[in-house]
């Protein structure tokens, strides 16, 4: 396969803008090195999308089928960009060579809806808008949820939050913090959202609050696998007391969620490789598992 035209490079780049302008994922895939007979060289560029549709073309046939499969495996495991190995006669090819293709997932900013406009919520603001978050803050209370108390917001909602969350619930893709100004107000919340089947869901409190919230949403029928949702006590124990010091854990816990979690293999049946090799990663980096064994609060 010859090098792409500028006018390919100009479809990648625009279909790049797309998903920025639209706030949809995708991956990069980029040859970055072909030695021997292989059907990609170096330059050919693709962009992944979730569905497995593809723009561009890194070369056709098995060795792009099996790109396009690392390429959604990158783009859930949120382990972030890596260089891709493959030996094409290991995947069945007879051509023999040899191709490394940089793989980037390309992620929309991370969505963050905050209940409750107090001393926690502001500093959890502050700390998830230095990561790229889209921040939401809602309270009713316009005296503390307002833009002087949330410059960094991209949203400050002054609802009651039962109305909000009739209003504007939470979607998937949401990521839900509850820090509201008492028990009471969080397990409104708590409730409100725990069917939602949300991105992340944290709920600051003690360990005993944390055990009592659970055992009312058992209570009122909450399927154990929901309630198993909630990260309650909120963010990685730090040992955290002051507010920005609690902001920082939740961000931590957050990351950790991010880049560990290996993001929601339940959206769709688990990618298999297109070949007998596993790819080489250029890296040998390894992620000790993170458990979170919250029900043991």
């Amino acid at each position: 396969m010859e090098p792409q035209t500028g006018k390919a490079t100009k479809d990648i780049a625009q279909e790049i803008q797309r998903l920025i302008d639209q706030e949809e994922p995708g991956v990069l895939a980029l040859v970055i090195r072909s030695v021997g007979s292989s059907p990609g060289k170096v330059g050919s560029k693709s962009i992944v999308l979730p569905d497995g549709g593809i723009s561009g073309t890194v070369g056709g046939g098995v060795v792009e089928a099996r790109v396009i499969a690392d390429s959604l495996n990158a783009l859930d495991d949120g382990l972030g960009p890596r260089t891709v190995h493959y030996k094409l006669d290991e995947l069945g090819m007879s051509c023999g060579g040899e191709m490394s293709v940089y793989i980037e997932p390309l992620e929309p900013p991370k969505r963050v809806i905050i209940y409750g406009g107090g001393h926690v919520g502001a500093a959890v603001a502050r700390v998830l808008k230095t990561l790229g978050c889209r921040i939401a803050v809602v309270d009713e209370r316009k005296e503390w949820a307002n833009p002087e108390r949330f410059p960094d917001a991209d949203e400050v909602i002054n609802r009651p939050f039962a109305e909000q969350l009739t209003v504007q619930p939470p979607g998937p893709k949401d990521h839900v913090i509850i820090v509201t100004r008492g028990h009471d107000q969080d397990q409104l919340v708590l409730e409100g959202v725990i069917n939602r089947r949300l991105a992340y869901l944290g709920m600051i409190g003690s360990r005993n609050k944390a055990a009592g919230a659970r055992a009312k949403l058992k209570e009122k029928k909450v399927a154990d696998d929901l309630v198993r949702t909630l990260r309650s006590p909120v963010g990685l124990d730090i040992g955290a007391v002051t507010p920005e010091e609690i902001a920082v854990s939740i961000a931590a816990e957050l990351i950790t969620v991010w880049r560990r979690g290996g993001g929601n293999p339940a959206k769709r049946p688990p990618i298999r490789p297109v070949g007998d090799a596993e790819p080489k990663l250029q890296s040998d980096d390894s992620f000790p598992e993170v458990v979170f064994d919250k029900e043991a609060d």
